[in-house]
């Protein structure tokens, strides 16, 4: 006869677990931050590595020079996620930061006031963007072929204007965007951060923000739902001009010098930071966190790589190896949405 404690202990007792596991494993696999969670990891551990190898990583002034230009990086990957959550893509952000650089300079030497400065400066901007979201959005151009034209015309107003010279002697009150500090953090990254709220809030609690992701998932669809297309492209494309115009002013603010190519490159990285955070290229999704995720990491590699005495086309290399190995963590570990849904 089996006594009560030696007789078999079977699954059905205490449920099957597999279901279970499945079940998490799927939801892990649909988050949104799975992405930016691989790219966090990845960052931490490079920085652990970078800490131990340079004495100078974990200096506050090391973090103090590498927040400005991140701040200005993070800005216009902030507008670049609102264009690439509607489906779109601008070319000529680059450009549009050039523009607005020139007209400070010119303003500048103009002797104009500071606020009259930054005025113009933000005008530019907001006109550059205002022109790529008349295009795109009324007359239902291609935003890859408008933003390639006019980040050629940018370029030539901006050389136009400044006859290929630079502009300096700026007044000291349009350079205390670069020397400013509060609890020894500089301002410029704290106005960044507040800007980045103020998009947050946008995108999550505002009903043009719900426009924005449905006019990335469906834009045909929107059209038909009266959803007005052409006025959502039309802000949106007028805001990132706008904040190409902040990121020309702390550009001159915190090279002192205003020159028609001070945004050659962060179109670039602008794109490969909002793709890094997870956002699909084709549209339909945003999330303002995992594009300061994208944007930092690529600084923080940057910074942790120059100190480590890396040549600088071995750094482009690493960098870009950061950027497809987190792409093809997140999506093998994610999945195929449509598969798993």
């Amino acid at each position: 006869m089996t006594s009560p404690s030696s007789a078999p202990v079977s699954l059905e007792q205490f449920g099957n677990p597999a279901p279970k596991f499945i079940n998490r494993m799927m939801k892990l696999r649909l988050s949104e931050n799975l992405q930016p969670g691989v790219v966090t990891l990845l960052v931490l551990f490079f920085c652990i590595y970078a800490g131990y190898r340079s004495g100078d990583f974990w200096s506050a002034l090391n973090w103090q020079l590498l927040a400005q230009p991140l701040s200005e990086a993070g800005l216009v990957s902030l507008g670049m996620m609102f264009v690439i959550a509607c489906g779109g893509i601008d070319l000529s952000a680059g450009a549009t930061v050039g523009v607005a650089a020139v007209t400070a300079g010119i303003a500048a030497h103009h002797n104009f006031p500071v606020r009259a400065i930054e005025a113009a400066a933000l005008a530019a901007g907001i006109l550059c963007g205002a022109f790529n979201g008349l295009l795109i959005g009324v007359l239902r151009l291609s935003s890859i072929l408008v933003t390639l034209g006019s980040m050629i015309l940018f370029s030539g107003i901006a050389l136009a204007l400044s006859n290929g010279s630079s502009f300096a002697g700026f007044p000291g009150g349009l350079l205390w965007w670069n020397d400013a500090a509060l609890f020894g953090i500089p301002v410029e990254f704290l106005f960044f951060l507040a800007i980045a709220a103020v998009v947050a809030v946008l995108l999550r609690y505002t009903l043009w923000g719900h426009y924005v992701i449905a006019i990335g998932s469906n834009r045909v669809a929107a059209r038909y739902s009266g959803y007005p297309v052409a006025l959502t492209l039309f802000g949106v494309y007028t805001l990132e001009g706008l904040l190409c115009g902040m990121t020309g002013i702390l550009l001159v603010a915190r090279l002192a010098s205003a020159r028609a190519d001070m945004g050659q490159g962060l179109m670039l990285m602008a794109i490969a930071a909002v793709v890094l955070g997870g956002a699909p290229i084709a549209g339909g999704s945003a999330s303002v966190i995992a594009t300061l995720v994208g944007v930092a990491a690529f600084y923080i590699v940057q910074d942790g790589l120059l100190l480590l005495d890396v040549p600088p086309f071995v750094q482009r290399a690493l960098t870009s190896v950061l950027l497809l190995v987190a792409i093809a963590a997140g999506n093998l570990l994610r999945g195929s949405r449509k598969d798993l849904r």
